[in-house]
Parts: structure tokens; sequence; C-alpha cells
């Protein structure tokens, strides 16, 4: 029998902890009620007293169930994100099937019914491209499951480290290898004077068709675009911006080629020429894109490939204007700034790497950091990371 004192400080405690710690997760479950229930017991059993402060805390406090319920919503407002994503992505990728398909074959066409069944084999041709294109799409895939999970990337041929444009060189190449036979086929036969008078559209259509690398390239870029405000992001747009600007330079001065505008033939295979280097250039910097470091041999290249168009275009210019008395073109004017500014850009970006040679010179370049970076966060980096921090 415990006394009426007894009684009284048991009621105070239960009062006093039902006020003290009105959210707590205890006194609100199931367990809570049986551990009342076993102190009710012991307390009548062995007259303990508990002391008159809160001393059940939750066992889970309520900030820390306020912090996954903000971590967990953070975590679905992500989800729509990536899938807009993979969805951004299988669009863009589709379009690029798309446009080869359209594009070869209507080459494939123009060669096949002005000639004979040979010409058939180009349509291997074609094929060999959209396997090609389908293979660089897995692979580049699978190079970013690697890069999400930090997995140690192996070396190109140059020695870069892979990035989100892996073998996006390569895939341009093949295209370029492939079309450009074609095109320099209807060009330099009779087929171009019968596309002009048997087929619809005539001259317009296989103008357009020339064009089609244009919007080709373009959903290349963002078919394998990661960062949407990236660095790399900004860096591709502007080299498609200027190879999109010397691709219509060019194509200019092919339309006065198919009007007989220009009557020497060495400044026929130029411009000829130059319209397929123009088309060949993103190459280069495609392959600069999955560089993990700027070095000289890239700005030299950049430069030599701005050079290699813009000078041989604007020797044609100079010719038909000073020669052959034919107004300006707006795109002298582009020929000029662009040469100025790549030699501008050489210099400048050469200083800076020397400048940052020179100062690195005394200091050991390679430092290690235990600090977490974003890609460690899958299982794999996790795992080496709780090694890191225990060690």
């Amino acid at each position: 029998m415990l006394s009426d004192s007894g009684k009284d400080k048991l009621a105070n405690y239960f009062q006093y902890e039902s006020s003290c710690c009105p959210d707590s997760l205890v006194s609100s479950s199931p367990e809570a009620e049986q551990l009342s229930r076993r102190r009710d017991t012991q307390t009548t059993s062995g007259g303990i007293i508990p002391e008159e402060s809160c001393s059940v805390q939750p066992l889970v406090s309520s900030a820390a169930v306020d912090t996954s319920i903000m971590t967990s919503g953070e975590f679905m407002q992500t989800a729509p994100l990536l899938v807009h994503k993979s969805k951004r992505s299988l669009v863009y990728k589709t379009l690029c099937f798309l446009l080869l398909i359209f594009q070869g074959g209507i080459l494939d066409f123009y060669l096949i019914i002005f000639t004979d069944l040979y010409w058939c084999s180009w349509i291997a041709t074609d094929l060999v491209v959209i396997s090609g294109w389908g293979i660089f799409f897995m692979k580049n895939a699978r190079s970013k499951r690697e890069r999400a999970c930090g997995f140690h990337q192996k070396s190109s041929i140059f020695g870069c480290n892979l990035g989100e444009f892996t073998y996006a060189y390569l895939a341009w190449l093949i295209y370029v290898i492939a079309c450009t036979p074609k095109i320099v086929l209807i060009l330099e036969t009779s087929i171009l004077d019968l596309i002009a008078l048997k087929v619809p559209c005539g001259m317009t259509g296989f103008k357009i068709i020339m064009l089609v690398s244009v919007p080709l390239l373009f959903c290349l870029i963002n078919s394998i675009i990661e960062d949407f405000n990236g660095a790399t992001r900004h860096h591709s747009q502007s080299c498609f911006t200027t190879t999109c600007l010397d691709l219509l330079d060019s194509f200019t001065l092919v339309e006065m080629l198919l009007r007989n505008e220009i009557p020497v033939v060495y400044l026929k295979y130029t411009v000829v020429s130059v319209y397929f280097v123009a088309l060949a250039v993103p190459v280069i910097w495609l392959h600069e894109l999955t560089a993990s470091e700027l070095r000289c041999r890239w700005l030299w290249a950049r430069f030599s490939t701005g050079l290699l168009v813009n000078a041989p275009l604007l020797v044609v210019r100079c010719f038909q204007l000073y020669v052959y008395k034919m107004p300006m073109s707006v795109f002298m004017l582009k020929n000029i700034f662009f040469l100025v500014s790549k030699f501008l850009e050489l210099v400048e970006q050469c200083m800076a790497m020397r400048g940052v040679r020179r100062l690195a010179g005394g200091n050991n370049p390679a430092q290690f950091s235990h600090c977490v970076s974003e890609n460690d966060m899958c299982p794999h980096g996790y795992v080496n990371t709780l090694a890191v921090t225990q060690s």
C-alpha cells in the first residue's frame, strides 16, 4: 500500500510529464502506453518515486522527423527533373536518327535513280552510319553511368579523360566520311543537272538536303548534354554557332557555284573543299570537349581550323571583289573578324597558360583530398568514403 503522499507525487509526475512533453512520440505511441503501465506496476510494487523532471525524451526528435520529411520531399521534386532530362535526350536521339535516314535516303535516291542499281551499295553505307551512331549512344550512356558512380575512366587515344561528349567526335567523323563522297559525286557529275530538271523541288531540295547537317549537329549536341547550365554546354553552343556561320558562309559560295557564277576551276575546287572542311571541323571541338583540361594543342587545333576555313573563303571573296568586280559580301567582314579574333584568342590563352605553369612550377600539382564529391554518392563511393573517414 502506498501512502497518500506517494500517490500525490505519482499523480503530479504524470501530470507534469504530459504538460512538459506534449508532442513527444513516446507519449502518443502504443509502446508509450505499455511503458507507463510498467511504471505503474514498478511504483506500486517497489515504491519507486521518479524525480520531478521531464526525464523521458522522445526516441526520434521532431527536428529529425522534419528533416527526413524535407529530404524526401526534395527527392520527390528532383525525380520529375530526371525524367524530363531522359525524355529530352530521347527526343533528340530520335531526331538524330530521323535526320540521318532522311538525308542519306534522299542522297541515295539521287544517286540511284539517275545511274544504275550499282549505286545501291550506298544504302549499306547509310546502315553503317546509323549502326555507328547507335553504338555511340550506347557507349556514351555507359560512360555516364560510370561517371555517376565515380568509376575510373579509361583514356582516349589522345590521353584525355572521357567526359560527357565521349565518342561524339567519332560519330560525327563517320557521318562526314559517308556524306562527303555523295555530295561530291552529285556536284561533279551530270546528276546535278538531272536533279534540276526531273526531281520535284529540284535544286532547292538539294540545297535543303545539304543543310540538314546543321540541325543534325544541333540534335547531336543536345542529346548528350548533362548539365544545362554547365560550362561545357555553353562552350559547345559557342562552337556550334561558329561552325554554323562557317557552313552558311561556304554554302553561299556553293550556291554561286551551282549558278555557274564562279568561272575559275581552282576557285570551284576551293569552295567545295572549304565546305567539307567546315563540315569536318566539329570533329576537332567535339574531341576537345572530352578533355579534362585545356592544352596548347587544342588551342592550335582550334586556330588552325578557323584558319583553314576563313582564309580560303577570304581569298575567294577578294577575287570576286577585285578581279571579277562582284559586289562585296557581308561574309567577307565575317572572315576578317574571325581570323583576327581567333588569333587574339590564341595569344591570350597561350599567355594565360604560360603564367599558370610559371606559378605552379615549384609546387606539386598532385594534391589529394578526403572530401566527399558528388560522384561518391553511389553505393561504391559511399563504401570508399566510409573507409577514408574511419582511417
